[in-house]
């Protein structure tokens, strides 16, 4: 797992003083665009989309859950939105880890036994998304093709020490689109606001903040936080649109895709 921090932290460093330089001076606050709004996109915009486990698979698969959520799925994609999904493992992914953990597999093995069943949690997928390919893919260079074929790419996981969020972010980044990860909570917070509710919501965030944010949460102890911090530099370094929402509130995810007014956190740098 450091490896794959090391990796981006490394990446991230390198491209610091070049994209500050480039960037110039900061841009005033009050030039900042208005907060949960995503500004209205062409049809052909694409979203990578990664919906966490917890959404659509608690204990066990939710049947009601997927649906209504493939339901949201196919009417976007028949408006135009050109849509690939990441499904991640949720609860039944972190109960399976953990027995393993405890008959004694490594981290490499556990995170081999975290993606097969997000994988098996994207296949639930396949049936009730119209249009979706006929498997769960396993390879980013697979999605674009298939997306100009008029089909709708589904993944899990795809490598050790990386989650589903960085994932999703890859693939954004490969296609130049715009990432949305589906979460338990609304948006990004500065803590847990399960644990504490006076905790700080974030309209917007520009990446260098959120970085901050998530290195914060994972210098402490039993942090589940919404974005790991590859996920986070993979945005950055190449100024990728960010938004957080509850993946619960389909009306709400429908609008943000739709360029409306939506209840979620903006990742992006001010002006952008």
């Amino acid at each position: 797992m450091s490896s794959i921090f090391d990796m981006f932290s490394e990446a991230y460093e390198e491209q610091k003083t070049d994209e500050e330089r480039e960037r110039g001076p900061e841009p005033d606050e009050e030039a900042s665009p208005s907060y949960g709004y995503s500004a209205p996109s062409k049809p052909s915009t694409t979203y990578v989309i990664s919906v966490g486990g917890s959404i659509l698979i608690d204990q066990k698969p939710d049947y009601s859950m997927i649906a209504k959520f493939s339901e949201s799925v196919n009417k976007l994609a028949d408006e135009g939105y050109r849509i690939v999904l990441v499904v991640g493992g949720g609860k039944v992914c972190r109960n399976y880890v953990a027995a393993a953990k405890s008959l004694g597999a490594n981290n490499f093995q556990l995170d081999e036994l975290g993606i097969r069943i997000t994988r098996a949690n994207a296949s639930l997928l396949l049936p009730v998304i119209n249009n979706a390919h006929k498997a769960v893919l396993t390879e980013v260079n697979q999605a674009r093709a298939i997306l100009d074929a008029g089909k709708i790419p589904v993944f899990g996981g795809l490598h050790p020490g990386i989650t589903t969020d960085a994932v999703a972010a890859l693939i954004a980044e490969a296609l130049d689109g715009i990432f949305i990860n589906l979460t338990n909570v609304d948006g990004i917070y500065s803590m847990d606001p399960k644990k504490h509710p006076h905790a700080k919501f974030y309209e917007e965030i520009p990446y260098n903040e959120l970085i901050s944010l998530m290195k914060l949460g994972e210098s402490k102890p039993a942090q589940n936080l919404v974005l790991d911090l590859p996920c986070c530099l993979i945005l950055k370094r190449s100024k990728l649109k960010g938004m957080v929402m509850d993946g619960t509130d389909l009306d709400n995810f429908e609008a943000a895709v739709r360029g409306g007014e939506f209840k979620g956190t903006v990742v992006e740098d001010a002006n952008e």
